[in-house]
């Protein structure tokens, strides 16, 4: 016999208990509205604001040499040739 032990009624049919505990999977269905997404060229005030990032990028270079720096500075640079 099981570790589980079944009572019986008074017909005697075996009277089963349900599981103690029920496990549920909750399924989310996300919807992206791909139908609205626009694709505009970047506005001046962008540009500019990567050409700041840029020299600044290079001013951090040019005064705490190391690989970190030339590569935030790699990066600045082509985000301005990205944008432009």
């Amino acid at each position: 016999m099981t570790a589980e032990s079944n009572s019986h009624d008074a017909d005697g049919r075996t009277i089963r208990k349900g599981p103690e505990s029920v496990a549920s999977i909750t399924k989310v269905n996300v919807a992206f509205p791909f139908s609205q997404v626009k694709i505009a060229e970047p506005s001046e005030h962008l540009v500019a604001l990567a050409d700041v990032v840029d020299e600044l990028a290079r001013l951090v270079a040019d005064s705490v040499p190391g690989p970190e720096a030339k590569d935030l500075r790699r990066r600045a640079h082509e985000l301005v040739g990205q944008l432009r």
